[in-house]
């Protein structure tokens, strides 16, 4: 008879059964560590707990197909041990609810912030009250320097956040931070419809050279987040109805950062879309462009399309 060995404790069983009889853990097929290829070695923490070696987590690639209408990737990318972003996607037949975050790196525990965040935002947001879902997602984030590990308090996990409610051929954005939604029509440029909280979008008002300020290593320092030392935060909106069909993007600066240009993002858009078929699909395209042009920072990408409603 065939036996074999639990992942977990090593003890001998039958092949075929549930669970192991020593440990109770779950004998059913698990991923091998990409290093020592110990089937079901991989902790929580996302470390194997045979040779050691970061194996992969959860967060590090995550999806939501919600088919035709909406969908979303969240990706690692190439350069950062974890992926502190985090996305919140939901539809109710024509209604879709999304959420974008984007953790602060030099605060501590920026992933949990952004995760607190768009779950904070997303539980109050199908009202459609996109404000009042950011400032739910800012009281959450705050509460985080009170609990947890102590160092929280010294260095306030933060984030970035970015929220939509489509409603029909309605669109609400908010944000605070340098997330980003964008408008991308079926032909011609994107449009951004959000500002960055950013000390180049600061001093660009000001009358800076666009150009250089973008150089600056100060470019993307953001000037407002969601946090405990965040201070009173009032997040900005956008509304607009859809006169023409085209698709609502939302992602964080790990996909915008290589497609600055507005018929560069649109362009990148549509053709994820036409070579790929689906949305989803699409999704995964523009994350594997971001990572494949460098994948410096985390991915985060949702695409919804939205068409106008038909007049009788």
């Amino acid at each position: 008879m065939t036996m074999t060995d639990c992942a977990s404790c090593a003890d001998e069983r039958t092949a075929g059964a549930a669970f192991c009889e020593v440990c109770g853990r779950s004998l059913a097929a698990e991923p091998e560590c990409p290093h020592c290829g110990t089937p079901g070695g991989v902790g929580e923490d996302g470390y194997c707990e045979h040779c050691g070696m970061l194996a992969g987590r959860e967060r590090d690639h995550l999806e939501t197909d919600c088919g035709e209408v909406a969908a979303s990737v969240t990706d690692r990318g190439l350069r950062h041990h974890r992926n502190e972003d985090a996305m919140w996607l939901v539809t109710r037949d024509a209604e879709v609810d999304v959420v974008v975050s984007d953790g602060v790196s030099s605060s501590f525990d920026p992933d949990v912030a952004s995760l607190t965040a768009v779950q904070a935002a997303g539980a109050s947001i199908a009202s459609g009250d996109v404000v009042a879902a950011i400032q739910a997602a800012q009281v959450a984030v705050a509460e985080l320097a009170a609990s947890g590990d102590p160092r929280r308090q010294a260095s306030n996990p933060a984030c970035t956040i970015v929220a939509a409610a489509v409603r029909g051929d309605a669109v609400t954005v908010g944000w605070i931070g340098d997330s980003r939604a964008y408008w991308v029509p079926d032909v011609g440029p994107a449009e951004q419809l959000t500002e960055d909280d950013s000390w180049a979008t600061h001093v660009i008002a000001l009358g800076a050279d666009p150009e250089q300020a973008m150089r600056d290593p100060k470019a993307h320092a953001i000037t407002a987040w969601l946090g405990a030392d965040a201070g009173k935060v009032t997040p900005r909106t956008g509304e607009f109805v859809v006169g023409d069909p085209g698709h609502l993007v939302l992602c964080s600066d790990g996909l915008w950062n290589y497609l600055t240009d507005p018929a560069a993002f649109a362009a990148a858009v549509r053709e994820g879309l036409r070579e790929q078929g689906t949305l989803i699909s699409a999704a995964r395209w523009l994350a594997d462009y971001a990572n494949t042009a460098g994948g410096a920072d985390n991915i985060t990408v949702a695409l919804i399309p939205v068409s106008p409603s038909s007049k009788e």
